[in-house]
């Protein structure tokens, strides 16, 4: 007689339980209820499937599996989806490029019904706002709106869009507008276009803050016309390299010794703009790092140059084909500095390449804040970065795979309501606030329901999955009639 000793492998038979990522749903659908989206979205489609309920998918979709317009589609073949959607009949992709397009036609109108309903629910602090601009990829067929720019992360050859993002600084940190523009439109184009948008949804005396690129002299007269103030990153120029050069150390302020940050500040009467010089030794660290870097580079390709010409296998540089012309002659010769060794060519390269301003930076205020208010303002701009990555990256807004103005404008616009959403759950959980969109993402996907059929067909509804995270999120929203089955 034998023993058993291991147990029997258990055979899985398959069955037509379906598990959804009710979640993610739930805190969406919620969401859209608080930003009164379910009855502004029946204004622009009155006819099929309602375009509140499409959008949503849509959004959820996003922030799950995301894959594409047609990804959704096979998604929400299941009955169980959209039955926890509230979608009734079954939904083709046509029809959601449709809900794509009609969304983005109507994006002016929809962001701002957003930004009236977030000023008036919740009880804001302040309303200064982080401006920031970047770019897209764009792989679909060729867009009115693509085309070759400066590329930000992306190969040169692709075309792309450029779109801008503004949020309510910190602490709040909620997205308030998006704009879109053709892909070599100038940042302080979009810069102006995204005032425009919000200014008047800002309490007097509310300031901008944004990076150098948008720092242009109708953009800050456009602020100050409208009563406001700003905080800008600007570009160094020769008066600050002798401003640089003639620094005395009884000037500078001591801004955070232990990181060796000073200042020197200056305030022009005529317009009232104060501009603050910054000194960082972890700034200057860096650009020293890079220069010692370039300078290195350099030395070896000078000894590699005179060692080819030598061997008569000098090469011609890109640069010099490119400009190559068949009526013109051109003659390449190396000529070697002399120096007494490696140590003294790496100098002489450093010198050479260093302007001198490693370590400054330019802030400039239109009112005269105190160093450390400033830079503490200017400094938590990186929120709005870090914001637009999350876009990319999280949300996954690109590659951008339509080609249309209005699809382009209305795939972006959905992913911005995405992360709006994620914002929003951030900030009316102030324990999450320092919890990535990812982080926030995943939690709530990973709370499923489960459509569970047994052999009569008949199913019931299994909640599974809980956690700390998505239970807090969610402790209400899931009792409201319709998400629940209720």
């Amino acid at each position: 007689m034998t023993t058993q000793t291991k147990l029997r492998t258990n055979l899985v038979e398959t069955n037509d339980n379906k598990s959804i990522p009710i979640g993610t749903i739930a805190a969406v659908l919620h969401f859209m209820r608080k930003l009164e989206l379910d009855s502004l979205f029946p204004k622009f489609k009155g006819r099929g499937s309602e375009l509140s309920a499409l959008a949503a998918a849509l959004i959820c979709y996003r922030l799950t599996e995301n894959f594409s317009i047609e990804g959704c589609g096979r998604w929400l073949k299941s009955a169980e989806v959209r039955h926890e959607l509230g979608i009734k009949g079954k939904v083709s992709s046509r029809t959601l490029n449709r809900a794509v397009e009609i969304i983005g036609d109507n994006m002016t109108e929809i962001l701002q019904a957003v930004r009236e309903r977030l000023f008036s629910m919740y009880s804001l602090e302040h309303t200064d706002v982080n401006i920031d601009t970047t770019s897209v990829a764009v792989y679909g067929r060729k867009s009115p709106l693509g085309a070759h720019g400066f590329p930000r992360g992306h190969l040169a050859h692709l075309e792309q869009v450029n779109f801008g993002v503004a949020e309510l600084r910190y602490p709040i940190n909620l997205p308030i507008d998006l704009t879109v523009d053709k892909g070599n439109t100038a940042d302080p184009i979009q810069f102006l276009n995204i005032i425009e948008n919000v200014v008047d949804h800002m309490r007097p005396d509310s300031t901008f803050v944004f990076d150098a690129g948008g720092d242009s002299k109708k953009n800050l007269d456009r602020i100050a016309d409208h009563g406001m103030r700003h905080i800008t990153r600007k570009k160094m120029n020769k008066s600050d390299d002798r401003r640089i050069a003639e620094l005395k150390w009884d000037e500078i302020e001591i801004v955070d010794e232990a990181r060796g940050l000073c200042c020197v500040k200056h305030t022009y009467e005529s317009s009232g703009r104060t501009v603050y010089l910054f000194f960082s030794r972890a700034l200057y660290e860096m650009k020293m790092a890079s220069v010692e870097g370039r300078a290195r580079r350099c030395v070896r390709d000078a000894k590699d140059a005179v060692l080819y010409s030598k061997k008569g296998k000098l090469r011609i540089s890109k640069t010099v084909v490119k400009k190559f012309n068949p009526l013109l002659s051109v003659s390449i010769y190396v000529q070697q500095a002399f120096f007494d060794g490696e140590d003294a060519m790496f100098e002489y390269a450093k010198e050479k390449i260093m302007n001198h301003r490693e370590g400054f930076f330019k802030i400039e205020s239109s009112t005269d804040l105190t160093a450390t208010e400033v830079y503490d303002i200017y400094r938590r701009k990186d929120t709005v970065e870090k914001l637009i990555e999350s876009l990319k990256n999280h949300i996954n807004i690109k590659p951008l795979r339509v080609w249309s103005d209005s699809s382009i404008r209305g795939v972006l616009l959905l992913g911005f309501l995405a992360q709006l959403i994620v914002s929003m759950i951030r900030f009316e959980n102030p324990s999450l606030r320092k919890k990535s969109t990812r982080f926030v993402i995943r939690s709530l996907e990973n709370l499923t329901v489960s459509h569970i059929f047994d052999s009569t067909g008949r199913s019931k509804r299994l909640f599974s999955n809980f956690e700390p995270l998505n239970t807090a999120i969610l402790r209400e929203i899931l009792i409201e009639p319709g998400v629940n089955g209720a």
